[in-house]
């Protein structure tokens, strides 16, 4: 997976090619994005799947 990264764009969701937006990772906001997103979504339901079978 390719991320793209320019710093020069000012913008946080570029088009893609095919369709669709890509993030611009140069900016803080779109780890921001990515972070709360997949990642904490992620582990709360890591975390409630332990304690169910805990």
């Amino acid at each position: 997976m390719v991320f793209y990264r320019d710093p020069t764009d000012g913008r946080v969701f570029v088009p893609k090619e095919g369709g669709g937006v890509s993030l611009n990772y140069a900016h803080g906001i779109s780890w921001a994005i990515l972070i709360s997103m997949t990642v904490v979504p992620l582990v709360i339901v890591v975390v409630v799947t332990i304690a169910v079978l805990a």
